[in-house]
């Protein structure tokens, strides 16, 4: 369980915000700005999907009988993030190694997202709910960055950093999730947003 515990800390906010700064430099500095607004656009767009999604499933989804209660911003978040670092580093390894780069990132994602279950903390539902939501944002990141011109970027740095973050910050925790249970209670007792 611990093992599952390292692997979900993972995608928690505090490693995947710095990460997705981290990316979102990168490309801005060695790519182009439009790669880096894609990438903006992808993300910021997940997020606000994901918190409407938790805030409307939170406060509404057992009168609407939904099954879903919290899709899974850990899956969701985490597909985007570290999807994108997979289509950013293949996009600069050799062809042959491209396709291993792309199946080991999403691994990690699925992995990720598995142990959210394991653990307890959502359903396979809420799980795949979050991962669709952000495959879609992957696919709004990827679609307008392989129609630029590829530009080099330093790879082992881009990785190195990224492993330093996520071993730095590993165990720490943004209280995101916690705001969101607050507001989403906050319409449905206060507001009665719930039909």
């Amino acid at each position: 369980m611990k093992l599952l515990a390292v692997i979900s800390d993972a995608g928690d906010s505090a490693i995947l915000l710095p990460l997705a700064l981290l990316l979102i430099a990168a490309l801005w500095r060695y790519h182009s700005r439009k790669a880096a607004a894609a990438l903006i656009v992808a993300m910021a767009g997940c997020a606000a999907v994901m918190v409407v999604l938790k805030l409307a499933l939170i406060a509404c989804g057992q009168s609407w009988n939904t099954g879903v209660v919290s899709p899974s911003g850990h899956a969701g978040m985490s597909a985007i993030v570290y999807g994108a670092i997979g289509i950013i580093a293949a996009r600069q390894a050799p062809q042959w190694q491209q396709p291993a780069i792309v199946l080991g990132s999403w691994l990690f994602v699925g992995a990720i997202a598995l142990s959210r279950v394991v653990l307890g903390a959502h359903s396979y539902a809420e799980v795949g709910l979050g991962l669709l939501v952000g495959a879609a944002a992957l696919c709004l990141f990827a679609l307008p960055y392989f129609r630029l011109r590829k530009a080099p970027l330093n790879l082992a740095l881009l990785v190195g950093l990224s492993v330093t973050i996520v071993l730095i910050l590993h165990g720490m925790h943004l209280p995101a999730e916690n705001l969101i249970h607050r507001f989403a209670f906050f319409g449905r007792s206060a507001m009665g947003i719930c039909l």
